[in-house]
């Protein structure tokens, strides 16, 4: 690739948006290029584990609070209704499921609403650890310190929302944010976990880096 080619590169991705890979960089241009592919490689692999983490805990979760409460839409019980915040993502998913103009149920809903949803569920708000917590939730998360459970879902969410929207993941230590999220699945779905530890392609990408920057190995897109 000329200076050139790789001029028009960087004024496509944008100067600003390029800045930190060049700053991790030293300078280096090409290097730089490199590291910019190689972050979106680790994006695409740790995009795996992190779905099945919201998918795994937002379903728990759920199935949790609907046997608690006993019936499938159980927010709408006032002594199980969650935080105004909250509500209104619930209502926003009514609405948009209401737009598409045809039936939808509890489980509908429950797969439109955010990761931050349910993290939220395992936070102080809206009275959560007295509703949600001590009668339910951690039931379903024996020997764990709710507080700590939060916060350590909330490093996931953070990392799951820079992946969703483009921004930059390399400065990050990775491997343990793989490690984080294969542990959290642990404790929704063993199995699921499992199968992350045996095929995910995290380990070998986070391997790559150094062989990505230097040219000894190609950048994948």
């Amino acid at each position: 690739m000329t200076s050139s080619d790789e001029e028009r590169l960087v004024g496509t991705i944008s100067a600003e948006r390029f800045q930190p890979f060049l700053k991790a960089c030293g300078g280096d241009r090409t290097m730089a290029l490199r590291l910019y592919a190689w972050d979106a490689e680790a994006a695409r692999a740790l995009s795996s584990p992190l779905r099945d983490l919201e998918v795994s805990l937002r379903n728990a979760l759920n199935l949790q609070l609907a046997g608690r409460f006993k019936q499938a839409d159980w927010w709408t019980l006032p002594k199980a209704e969650p935080s105004t915040w909250a509500m209104k993502e619930i209502w926003n998913a009514e609405d948009a499921l209401a737009r598409r103009r045809k039936p939808y149920g509890p489980s509908d809903i429950v797969a439109k609403l955010s990761f931050g949803f349910w993290t939220g569920l395992l936070g102080k708000g809206g009275n959560y650890e007295m509703k949600y917590w001590y009668p339910s939730l951690r039931h379903r998360f024996p020997g764990q310190n709710r507080q700590s459970l939060h916060d350590r879902l909330e490093v996931m969410r953070t990392l799951r929302n820079r992946i969703a929207h483009h921004e930059r993941i390399s400065h990050r230590h990775l491997d343990q944010d793989f490690r984080s999220a294969v542990e959290l699945m642990r404790l929704v779905s063993p199995e699921l976990a499992a199968r992350h530890e045996k095929y995910s392609q995290v380990p070998s990408v986070l391997t790559r880096k150094a062989r990505v920057l230097s040219g000894e190995e190609e950048i994948v897109l």
